[in-house]
């Protein structure tokens, strides 16, 4: 049960990575991209960590 709920989790995070990188291409403020690249880090990491769990 655990492992589909970390598989589930890392799907997310990997899809929200992705999502974020889209929205990086297309963005034009300096300020909002760090704020985007920030977030790409932090889902890139969480992805990482429950992959590593499964």
């Amino acid at each position: 049960m655990r492992k589909t709920i970390y598989k589930a989790k890392y799907y997310w995070h990997t899809f929200q990575f992705s999502k974020n990188r889209a929205l990086l291409e297309d963005c034009l403020c300096e300020n909002l991209k760090y704020t985007i690249e920030m977030k790409m880090y932090y889902h890139k990491r969480a992805a990482f960590n429950y992959m590593v769990k499964l």
